[in-house]
């Protein structure tokens, strides 16, 4: 044995020694009740849990039987008291026109934009004052408008915002939109999830802190919010930081291999599930299968499309590899986005087809029916997959199991697509 490799050895040792000493930390945390569960991470999917539970709060006539008490804690943490929301009698709607959260007393109007997973794209906030603007009666001042439509535009974290589609001028408390959606000018206001929403879920827990139950359940949501802006707790292991500092070139060097350990990893995976898959009758019958090998660039390393198809544009089942992701789902085509992207008066929405993940993959069609979708880091999927032992059998059948409840519905939409007429 050289003495590099004893020297590996003796990190690898002491290393194992502090890892398995914090994780002792962890099971006496979580003997004492400390865990990690919680309800928001089981019940929904990322994209949907934030603005269905934050509408379900901030609607007076809610389940949570505590009238417009959160919305008026919402209103003031967003510091937008002076609009003049009548809290008294409003309605709350959730994707109400495709806007994710539209509150109004009749009078006052206001939109709430949830940018969380997804850009700016379709020129969303513009179009949404105008549906608003027509709503309101006709022989209105476009400069009264102003008054009566305001704007929040929330993101986990603040930042510049510069240029919103469809908006001509954004000022700090003011959007002006582009002649072809009325020249409107409307109030507005970015707020956050680290900053509004955390202290407006505090201030509400302050009011209901003898509500046991009601209380448990927006603590959790608290803490869902906190991971989202990196905020969660973190435990801090000293020992494993002495380590590393003490044999710094050791991990220097493991580090420089670690990246392509875990690309060969993964690809081998890949590999076996494909080779899996080919044997299927439900693939030999339905579908057409291909892979390709990662090399550090975005790739569909699974790509399966169904067989029957009388079009160049659709969306078609994939695994897509990406240097820091693994997306599972079912994805449009670069002949579809490129005559999206070419075509304005051409939107998916417009045939209620919904898409996440920057309008890439599918989401849900008209019927509800929601289409299976998954991101994930590569070192969360080599733990969850890699490192099971009948790992490749279970993604394969997985695999197999969302294409085949899913099929009908795929054929459906590509076929609504290319036979669409506006």
């Amino acid at each position: 044995m050289t003495e590099f490799t004893q020297q590996y050895q003796k990190f690898f040792d002491e290393f194992e020694k502090a890892y398995k000493e914090y994780e002792n930390k962890v099971k006496e945390r979580r003997a004492r009740g400390i865990h990690d569960y919680n309800v928001f991470d089981v019940l929904e999917t990322k994209e949907v849990k934030h603005s269905k539970f934050i509408a379900s709060l901030l609607d007076p006539k809610g389940l949570h039987y505590q009238g417009d008490l959160f919305l008026r804690e919402f209103i003031n943490a967003c510091g937008i008291s002076d609009f003049g929301l009548d809290t008294s009698n409003v309605q709350v709607c959730r994707e109400s026109n495709n806007i994710d959260i539209y509150i109004t007393d009749g009078n006052k109007h206001i939109i709430i934009e949830n940018k969380l997973w997804t850009s700016d794209h379709d020129k969303q906030v513009a179009r949404y004052i105008q549906i608003i603007a027509d709503k309101i009666e006709k022989g209105v001042n476009k400069q009264d408008l102003k008054d009566r439509i305001l704007v929040l535009y929330l993101t986990p974290k603040s930042f510049n915002i510069e240029e919103l589609g469809g908006i001509k001028t954004i000022e700090k408390d003011c959007l002006i939109t582009e002649k072809d959606y009325g020249g409107i000018s409307v109030k507005y206001k970015h707020i956050t999830y680290e900053n509004e929403i955390l202290n407006w879920l505090n201030a509400i827990k302050a009011e209901i802190i003898n509500l046991t139950d009601l209380n448990v359940l927006i603590t959790q949501y608290e803490k869902v919010v906190k991971n989202l802006t990196n905020q969660g707790e973190k435990m801090a292991n000293a020992k494993v930081k002495e380590q590393i500092k003490e044999n710094y070139e050791l991990c220097a060097a493991i580090y420089d291999n670690f990246k392509s350990a875990e690309i060969e990893l993964t690809n081998n995976f890949f590999k076996e599930v494909c080779e899996k898959l080919e044997n299927d009758p439900e693939i030999k019958n339905n579908w057409t299968l291909s892979s390709n090998k990662f090399e550090n660039k975005n790739i569909c390393v699974i790509e399966i499309t169904p067989k029957e198809l009388n079009n160049n544009k659709y969306f078609r089942f994939v695994v897509e590899r990406k240097p820091d992701e693994i997306l599972y789902g079912f994805l449009k085509n670069k002949i579809l986005d490129d005559f999206l992207k070419n075509n304005d008066e051409f939107k998916l929405e417009d045939m209620k087809i919904q898409t996440q993940y920057f309008e890439w993959y599918l989401k849900a069609d008209d019927s509800a029916f929601v289409f299976a979708f998954e991101s994930m880091t590569p070192r969360k999927f080599i733990l969850d997959n890699i490192e099971n032992k009948n790992g490749v059998e279970e993604y394969m059948n997985k695999i197999l199991s969302d294409i085949k409840k899913s099929k009908n519905k795929l054929k459906e939409i590509n076929d609504k697509i290319n036979g669409y007429k506006q």
